[in-house]
């Protein structure tokens, strides 16, 4: 019987050395925007996103990318694109194959295309995410998933919006709101911090990850929330039709895209900046009703009372969109203005700052002209 009692002390040893041996191997691993290996199939609804495909397939593959692709290896003869930015660059309500990543990645794989850029296959790695959208974010991820990557041909940065929804959400604030976290930019990242509870262990973390992708989670009614957050908006009880002085917020939009820019360029041949565009024209009732954003405050998380009035919101687009292309020119990126090759209406825009299928289709088709043409630094 004395033997017996040694067994539970070994079980506690052993566990407690699994623990510390995970906890030193995840402390190793990288930086990701999304957890690699997620699989989802979004149901799309109908009702709040009718001129959408009824679904979407969101996968994210080992490379912590959206693709449904494997990142190719590090020496294959693969001309290899990142994308990045916000929700806009995510895409999350379309199919891979519908997002404008993802039909990027469509037109370079012709073969006529991989005739002119000298290689066998093409590949567009999708780390856009709601959340990683303001300038700041961009710099950071990319200062940090540097380490993962092979020599880039090209890298996209789409950004503007994020950065004037963040400002106004906190009540446009000067001075500013403290920087982001690591844990706001990366949903996998070595510096999580572990505890003795069982989902907050180690052990419990690497065989998530070991699970992951192997089955693919189904969510039904997605996008319903956006008939709430319209309505938000529709009945709010104050719309501001001015900011206070933009200025902080323009600097620290302009010197993050320049660390983007520059840290980008160092781990890729090209740094394209795609100004992002916006659905912007004399909008009629019943296109006013499709859009939700710029509120001060989180109407995804919260009730919301005060929103700020399209107008100015488009203002500061143009601003941004200016400043951006400034920026970028003068670190020697390249720009990509697609705004006179959008048709400004819900068919190809589904709220203020998202595009459709068809609305990625353009995007697509003049992102892919622009890597064919490496010469001029506008389009």
């Amino acid at each position: 019987m004395s033997g017996w009692i040694w067994i539970p002390a070994v079980l506690a040893a052993g566990l407690l050395v699994a623990e510390l041996v995970c906890r030193a191997m995840l402390r190793r691993g990288g930086y990701y925007v999304w957890k690699p290996g997620a699989r989802m199939r979004l149901q799309i609804d109908r009702e709040a996103l009718p001129r959408l495909s009824p679904e979407a397939r969101f996968w994210i593959n080992s490379a912590g990318e959206r693709n449904l692709a494997s990142p190719p290896p590090d020496d294959s003869d693969t001309f290899r694109v990142v994308v990045c930015g916000g929700s806009a660059v995510e895409c999350y309500f379309l199919d891979d194959s519908e997002s404008w990543g993802g039909q990027l990645q469509q037109r370079l794989r012709r073969p006529e295309t991989l005739e002119r850029l000298g290689r066998g296959d093409a590949y567009v790695g999708n780390i856009g995410r709601s959340g990683t959208g303001p300038s700041e974010a961009v710099a950071k991820l990319l200062d940090k998933i540097a380490p993962r990557y092979p020599r880039l041909d090209v890298i996209g940065i789409m950004i503007g919006a994020a950065d004037i929804v963040n400002w106004m959400r906190h009540g446009c604030p000067v001075p500013m709101q403290p920087e982001l976290t690591t844990d706001e930019v990366f949903l996998q990242h070595p510096e999580s911090p572990f505890g003795w509870a069982p989902k907050r262990t180690a052990i419990y973390e690497t065989a998530r990850r070991w699970n992951s992708g192997r089955e693919e989670t189904v969510r039904e009614r997605v996008g319903k929330k956006l008939l709430e957050v319209r309505a938000m908006r529709a009945n709010a009880e104050r719309v501001k039709t001015a900011t206070p002085e933009p200025t902080p917020m323009v600097d620290r939009y302009v010197s993050w895209l320049r660390k983007a820019i520059r840290r980008g360029l160092q781990i890729a041949d090209r740094v394209i900046v795609i100004q992002q565009p916006w659905f912007g024209k004399d909008w009629t009732d019943a296109e006013r009703a499709q859009l939700w954003n710029f509120a001060e405050g989180y109407p995804y998380a919260e009730h919301v009372t005060t929103y700020y009035s399209l107008d100015v919101a488009r203002d500061l687009m143009e601003l941004l969109a200016k400043e951006g292309g400034r920026v970028a020119l003068e670190e020697g990126a390249e720009t990509l203005d697609v705004m006179p090759l959008l048709e400004p209406s819900l068919d190809v825009f589904y709220d203020f700052i998202h595009l459709t299928s068809r609305g990625s289709k353009t995007l697509a088709d003049a992102l892919h002209d622009m890597i064919l043409k490496p010469g001029p630094k506008t389009l």
